[in-house]
């Protein structure tokens, strides 16, 4: 039995062994190290949010407006009394408003109106908020304009495009006939 141990005892030590031959794996590269070389600039990524213009089915600019989800009967967002500083649209030619809330085409406005909904000490629930929309009040059209939102002579540029005929400017949103209001 002394006879075995030895042979099987080598032979699993040498099986344990780590020393094995590996194939040599080199990463590709693109470009040669060079020593003392400028490193390449990394390639940057800009999300720059564009101005956006955009016309309801009624006069809602100094009502507050809210997200619903796609088929408008579950609140998804809305502001706190605090967001309000500074947000409501600017009224441009032919029905526009600059917004500056972040309207959608699942966007409704409630029967408060900034100046009311920024002095509530809190936030309305939920369930009070969607008691508060005003009915088939919609976003009917939105326009994404060629320039980044809060460019300072904003109001002048989409004017200036409006009366062009929205040239340069994508429509990002259009409510069809049948579901507007009038």
């Amino acid at each position: 039995m002394k006879q075995l141990l030895l042979p099987i005892l080598s032979i699993s030590l040498a099986a344990c062994s780590s020393h094995k031959e590996q194939a040599a794996v080199s990463a590709p590269q693109s470009q040669p190290a060079v020593i003392g070389a400028k490193p390449l600039p990394a390639p940057t990524v800009n999300a720059v949010a564009m101005a956006r213009i955009y016309k309801t089915d009624g006069d809602y600019a100094d009502r507050v407006p809210v997200t619903l989800d796609s088929r408008h009967r579950r609140l998804v967002s809305y502001p706190a009394p605090s967001d309000l500083a500074g947000a409501a649209p600017v009224r441009l030619s032919d029905g526009f408003l600059l917004d500056r809330r972040g309207v959608s085409g699942n966007t409704a406005f409630t029967r408060w109106t900034y100046r009311e909904y920024a002095a509530m000490e809190s936030a309305p629930s939920p369930a009070e908020i969607m008691e508060a929309i005003i009915p088939g009040a919609r976003v009917t059209e939105i326009y994404q304009m060629p320039f980044p939102a809060g460019t300072p002579d904003a109001a002048a540029r989409c004017d200036s495009l409006i009366a062009a005929g929205l040239p340069d400017c994508r429509l990002v949103f259009s409510l069809p006939q049948r579901d507007r209001g009038s």
